[in-house]
């Protein structure tokens, strides 16, 4: 399960003409992979915008336990809140493989927003993206317990379009353990645990140490849902 084919939201659509706009108005910067380039307290330099790569957002509590938020694509901007407010940030941020970011300095980012429709509308569709997957990530931790989280990640996950002897979803995400138990909320020998017991109910199965989910459990837990 390779971390650098990981990726938790969907890719953002990209937009020739707004890129265009942007790179006119930002200074460029690449982050070698594992770089954390903002951490709780500091000053974002501007906005960021993802030209190339994948970043990953983050809390830690004290004992060094993470929980991701998001990780964001190509596409993406991220800073706009803290910018715009203009308080530190409040979460870790780390390039998770190379990544090339294009940075919007407050001015410029102000200007832009008010007097060009394209960029405004665009941030605003990123802000309010952004909301929703919180959203849902909320409503996933109050209402659902730490086994239907997990089974809801693997089904959002499924390549539905390929089936595999007969009855085999693969996932079109690979992930680790660790990063299951970042996105799922448990610790990870819980992940562990769980992971078995989807196995031994023939919910999922591990091949090549990679999960394949059951066709008929995804349709049936998908009615469900």
């Amino acid at each position: 399960m390779q971390l650098d084919k990981s990726s938790f939201t969907i890719p953002n659509k990209r937009n020739e003409a707004l890129e265009d706009l942007i790179r006119e108005n930002s200074t460029c910067v690449t982050y070698p992979a594992k770089r954390v380039f903002l951490e709780p307290g500091m000053e974002p330099q501007g906005v960021y915008y993802i030209a190339e790569g994948r970043t990953r957002h983050y809390m830690m509590a004290g004992d060094g336990t993470e929980k991701i938020l998001y990780t964001l694509s190509a596409g993406w901007f991220y800073g706009e809140t803290p910018v715009s407010l203009q308080e530190p940030t409040g979460l870790f941020s780390k390039a998770e493989v190379k990544t090339q970011i294009y940075i919007i300095p407050l001015r410029t980012y102000e200007h832009l927003v008010d007097t060009n429709k394209m960029f405004r509308d665009a941030i605003m569709e990123n802000i309010l993206k952004k909301m929703l997957i919180l959203r849902h990530e909320i409503e996933n931790l109050t209402f659902n317990s730490c086994k239907d989280r997990l089974k809801r990640l693997f089904c959002s996950t499924a390549d539905t379009e390929r089936l595999i002897d007969g009855g085999w979803y693969k996932l079109k995400v690979h992930y680790t353990q660790y990063e299951l138990s970042t996105i799922i909320g448990g610790a990870r020998v819980t992940i562990s645990k769980l992971i078995n017991e989807l196995c031994d109910e023939g919910f999922i199965r591990m091949l090549n140490r990679n999960v394949q989910v059951n066709q008929e459990e995804y349709r049936k837990f998908m009615e469900n849902s």
